[in-house]
């Protein structure tokens, strides 16, 4: 499990904890149901992302090139038990794509998964809007749960401090595919006059936010890539001992979007940035003989589109 803590004086903890903000992530395990309405009970969520060529500089596949691609739409349906409580059923489909010719321990390169979720959102308590979920994931070729299957939780409270703060907590995590991970949530919201918002919600959001008009907005975010931090997946088409192995992708990213919504729940964003690099990391089926294999950065796009009716 992957989890912070503090240390003596406040250099000394910025060097620690200022790392972690470059985890945070798209996530898309994690939503914070702010769809979630009576009179508008579907809610589209979509997503792509396309990095560029990138060189690995690990021995001995130095000098070979990864291009990596990710995406998802998922489905809700939200309805309301009382004023104050409701439910949000999710559908969805996830898809992974890591071409590396020169990989030395499996040759498939697109991954395909189906999602699906369960949450609880409620107000009942005053001040606090607080999300408990779960949900899996599993690969949409095998349907094999105890080989593919990984599931997830998230319990994740805002507390409105006031008309333009809010406070985050909470915890995100996962397990499956003998691995599981947990990873605190902390952080705050803020909006800065008419213009400016700061997001910094640890690992979920951190970007700066500019608002043209109701309408028209501008954001520079850190972004990471892999799915969630180091979520497992089974390796196709494996080589020697590893059939059936284990891989976890991740990097990290920052970009800069251009963003589209109105009245009626639809959002759309397009914008692209740079990939810092990051690493593969490949197992054998039981987990073991590990070997991480770094590459170098890329320039990327991405685009989103959701909608609510």
């Amino acid at each position: 499990m992957l989890f912070s803590t503090n240390v003596g004086r406040r250099h000394v903890r910025l060097r620690y904890l200022l790392p972690l903000f470059f985890l945070t992530t798209s996530y898309e395990l994690v939503t914070d149901y702010g769809f979630v309405s009576k009179k508008h009970p579907v809610h589209f969520d979509s997503e792509f992302r396309d990095i560029g060529k990138a060189k690995f500089r690990t021995h001995p596949v130095k000098g070979s090139h990864e291009q990596y691609q990710d995406a998802h739409a998922f489905l809700y349906y939200s309805h309301y038990l009382t004023p104050d409580n409701s439910l949000s059923w999710k559908v969805g489909y996830s898809y992974l794509g890591f071409d590396w010719h020169q990989n030395p321990r499996f040759k498939e390169k697109d991954y395909h998964f189906v999602n699906a979720s369960l949450g609880w959102v409620s107000t009942s308590i005053n001040d606090w809007r607080w999300i408990l979920a779960t949900g899996v994931s599993v690969d949409a070729r095998s349907f094999n749960f105890g080989q593919t299957g990984v599931y997830y939780g998230l319990m994740w409270g805002r507390y409105h401090f006031s008309d333009t703060i809010g406070m985050h907590l909470g915890w995100a995590g996962y397990v499956g595919v003998r691995n599981g991970y947990l990873l605190p949530i902390v952080g705050i919201d803020w909006r800065v006059g008419q213009h400016w918002k700061f997001n910094g919600i640890f690992p979920i959001n951190l970007s700066i936010e500019y608002l043209f008009n109701e309408h028209w907005s501008t954001s520079l975010e850190v972004a990471s890539f892999g799915r969630p931090y180091r979520f497992p997946m089974r390796a196709r088409e494996g080589v020697g001992r590893f059939r059936n192995g284990i891989f976890e992708v991740y990097s990290k990213g920052i970009e800069l979007d251009m963003k589209f919504k109105t009245g009626r729940g639809f959002h759309a964003s397009f914008g692209g940035g740079w990939n810092f690099g990051g690493w593969i990391v490949i197992k054998d089926h039981h987990n073991h003989h590990g070997k991480y294999y770094k590459y170098n950065g890329a320039p990327y796009v991405q685009g989103k589109l959701t909608f609510t009716i």
